[in-house]
């Protein structure tokens, strides 16, 4: 279903229209509805690609993540009354729902592995990764590209960035793929998302056990850091930083390398310039993170009222800064809803902005180089099964699934 008109048009991110194509509804809110008001939320559906940088910059105090950065639906529905929450700091609290100072003493806690210098050693290890599984899959003859190429990698990367053993990347995997927001079953994400939690409280106990000594600097600095004087628990570090850290790294890259390969199937001609020169895939993969990233929107709260395309968000509104509308942007981006791998990119949300900013993006950037650039390499002709690719209807992470891809 797409919107009818423009007089009967009503957005809300949950109904079932929006979650199976938000695409449309984006096209109406930016041209029609640029700060869109959700009665039943008291929240604002934000569109347009400056409003929605100019939310996630805020550095005055308007804007605040302590309600949390994906509130759903029976949150939303919960008044505050305009009584915005502080930040719980004893128990800590999950790193984005943090404010600053502690957010960027955290950040800074685990950034050194995180650095673009410290990120690009990880190179040889991520092709070595990279080509085995191309070794093991081109001779099936078909593979799903989102799970079983990129779902490796990606988990494999986060494994030896955290001292598990690169033979449970299988395991974080699958329990990623169970913690998708678009799997309908809470028990089981529960579940999954436990495992993932124990695994990696698993590896603080260790590492605290071995005197923290640098090795492993994404849970070592954690371990040595101190907020308020005091050290962080066990729970604290994994619960509230490092797990979510895990499966942020290893969720979302290959929905965005599969949907990539699968625009450049939909178009030869690009897909052969690309191919062309291995240097064009850095490239051809920042264009996929404009087009293809899977994520909607991150939320946040009005702490202090703002004005927003004309419109004032009053304290204790919820917000939807719409991270895919603003990259559809024609008003940002010439030809937005066409894919494009040589547009020139001056900026974009699918990392976020701000204070937010995606902690992983030289992670993500370094993996999606060279798993375009080993596959393109090995497969520069491929089919892509779409008939029965999957993209389940989402509220937060739309994004494929099940990629098949037909080789040889």
């Amino acid at each position: 279903m797409t919107p009818a008109s423009v007089e009967t048009f009503h957005y809300d991110p949950f109904a079932p229209d929006v979650m199976a194509d938000p695409l449309p509804f984006y096209k109406v809110l930016r041209d029609e509805f640029p700060a869109y008001f959700i009665d039943e939320y008291e929240a604002w559906a934000i569109s347009r690609f400056e409003d929605v940088w100019t939310i996630l910059n805020d550095t005055e105090g308007h804007i605040t993540s302590t309600e949390g950065t994906m509130m759903f639906r029976e949150q939303l529905r919960v008044s505050n009354g305009g009584v915005v929450p502080e930040a719980s700091y004893d128990p800590l609290t999950v790193l984005s729902y943090t404010e600053s100072p502690v957010h960027e003493e955290l950040r800074q806690a685990v950034g050194p592995p995180l650095r673009r210098s410290a990120v690009l050693r990880l190179e040889e290890l991520i092709r070595s990764m990279a080509r085995a599984r191309l070794d093991e899959l081109i001779p099936r003859g078909r593979f799903n590209v989102t799970s079983e190429y990129g779902g490796i990698v990606a988990a494999g990367t986060m494994c030896h960035m955290f001292g598990i053993p690169l033979s449970d990347a299988e395991m974080v995997r699958d329990a990623v793929l169970v913690c998708d927001p678009s799997v309908q079953d809470v028990a089981a994400q529960g579940v999954a998302y436990g495992q993932l939690t124990d695994l990696v409280t698993d590896v603080v106990r260790k590492r605290r056990a071995a005197g923290a000594d640098g090795r492993y600097p994404l849970v070592d600095g954690l371990l040595t850091f101190r907020l308020n004087g005091r050290a962080l628990t066990d729970e604290e570090i994994s619960g509230s930083v490092l797990a979510t850290i895990l499966f942020g790294g290893a969720e979302t890259l290959p929905k965005v390398v599969a949907h990539g390969l699968m625009e450049l199937w939909r178009d030869p001609d690009q897909r052969r310039q690309v191919a062309a020169d291995p240097t064009n895939c850095a490239t051809a993969f920042e264009e996929m993170l404009r087009f293809c990233a899977p994520a909607q929107w991150f939320t946040r709260t009005v702490k202090k009222p703002i004005v927003i395309a004309g419109q004032e968000l009053g304290v204790g509104h919820r917000i939807f800064p719409l991270l895919m509308a603003g990259n559809r942007d024609e008003r940002e981006f010439e030809d937005p809803d066409r894919f494009v791998w040589d547009r020139p990119i001056r900026r974009h949300l699918a990392f976020g902005q701000g204070q937010g900013f995606c902690i992983g993006n030289h992670v993500a950037r370094l993996e999606g180089r060279i798993l375009l650039e080993e596959l393109l390499a090995r497969v520069p002709e491929y089919e892509i099964d779409v008939d029965h690719a999957e993209r389940p209807p989402s509220s937060f992470q739309w994004g494929w699934r099940t990629v098949p891809m037909i080789v040889g």
